[in-house]
């Protein structure tokens, strides 16, 4: 029982770690400003870690990417906060805990919408936002009990990528957030019109970023959660 044990958690352990090095190797490939490659692992992190180890994970690995590179206050405070929540989005949903997805993308929708800049700024570059909150809850229907037991493959193809967006719009959202609500747009752009271009332009991005993820989701996050499932290797999520 004793080697039982301890076998699982070197396995606990090891998928941990690997997460862990994908994100601060993903992390160090740029996208564009405070954006890195480690959007498009965040919803698998999500999924396999669970919410709390996840999150760790994220941040751990965000963290020692960032400092190895060199990264500005900017790069650390958008990337750990976006990746957080875009890993925990995707573990909360997991584990069918859609309410708090829910409330959490609706208070910073609401911040966004009550603030000055949020109703001037165009709503085209907020839309993937919205759309995402109002799949929450459908996809909460979708991903209930989604990795235990047998459950068809035809529902997950469904759901993953479902999760997957709505995972990376909140990691959006985040940095919205912290750039307009917050404030941080007054100290990085002293004009309305400075952070018009800047925020158009990250909007543009952002959609690029969705459209990627709902295509890695299909090829590469499915082999791996049925593969997964299918060995009994771990119990996922893991936390």
């Amino acid at each position: 029982m004793t080697r039982l044990k301890f076998l699982g958690e070197s396995r606990f352990v090891a998928i941990a770690t690997v997460f862990a090095a994908l994100h601060v190797l993903l992390d160090s490939i740029p996208i564009y400003a405070f954006r890195e490659s480690a959007v498009f692992l965040e919803p698998l992190e999500g999924i396999v870690l669970g919410p709390r180890l996840g999150v760790l994970t994220a941040v751990v690995g965000g963290t020692i990417s960032r400092v190895v590179a060199g990264a500005n206050m900017f790069s650390l405070v958008y990337g750990l906060a976006g990746e957080s929540v875009g890993v925990a989005t995707a573990g909360l949903l997991i584990k069918g805990k859609w309410r708090i997805v829910a409330a959490v993308y609706a208070f910073m929708l609401t911040a966004y919408f009550i603030h000055p800049y949020g109703m001037r700024l165009p709503l085209w570059t907020i839309l993937d936002c919205l759309a995402a909150f109002t799949l929450v809850y459908p996809s909460a229907l979708l991903t209930k009990n989604l990795l235990v037991g047998e459950i068809g493959v035809k529902r997950l193809t469904i759901a993953v990528p479902l999760v997957s967006f709505i995972s990376t719009a909140a990691h959006s959202l985040t940095m919205v957030f912290i750039f307009i609500p917050v404030g941080l747009h007054r100290i990085e752009f002293g004009t309305f019109d400075a952070v018009y271009y800047a925020f158009t332009l990250g909007a543009a991005g952002s959609y690029l970023e969705d459209a990627i993820v709902l295509f890695v989701s299909t090829v590469v996050y499915l082999p791996v959660l049925l593969a997964l499932r299918k060995s009994r290797i771990i119990s996922i999520p893991l936390s």
